[in-house]
């Protein structure tokens, strides 16, 4: 089930693993500054790669120049699960964001803990959380 194509799109996983490292690292600086420019950062980014304007997005861009200066190759996996998986992302930054703005750091701090696991996960193991949940709900549609 989950090798066939889902939107007929596919992206460059070895860009979104780089793209996970970089999401990573902002909410480890997060978590231990409480910077909430941070998570300015974050949601800006998550909002434009979900709403798909990946030229805008600094992430994105990095993670690409960083593929091409690493020399790896394009693998190619169905966008569908992994845009599902960002708009998770998106829903947990602007919950830490709102919450950290009403200030429930800890709360805050909690959802961005969350989603490192799941972005390290991805980063190094090329497990995607959001894609699992996403064939859950495949599954019951």
């Amino acid at each position: 089930m989950k090798s066939c194509p889902v939107v007929f799109k596919k992206v460059d996983e070895n860009v979104l693993r780089i793209l996970a490292g970089f999401i990573s690292a902002l909410g480890i600086i997060f978590i231990a500054s409480s910077q909430i420019f941070v998570l300015f950062l974050l949601l800006y980014d998550f909002f434009v790669r979900v709403f798909n304007c990946h030229k805008i997005s600094p992430l994105f861009y990095i993670s690409i120049l960083a593929t091409k200066v690493l020399k790896l190759n394009k693998r190619e996996v169905d966008a569908g699960p992994k845009g599902f998986a960002s708009k998770l992302g998106l829903i947990l930054v602007f919950c830490a964001l709102s919450a950290s703005v009403l200030g429930f750091s800890l709360t805050a701090a909690t959802l961005i803990a969350i989603l490192v696991i799941c972005a390290l996960l991805e980063a190094l193991f090329s497990f995607c959380i959001g894609c699992q949940i996403y064939f859950i709900i495949k599954k019951f549609m």
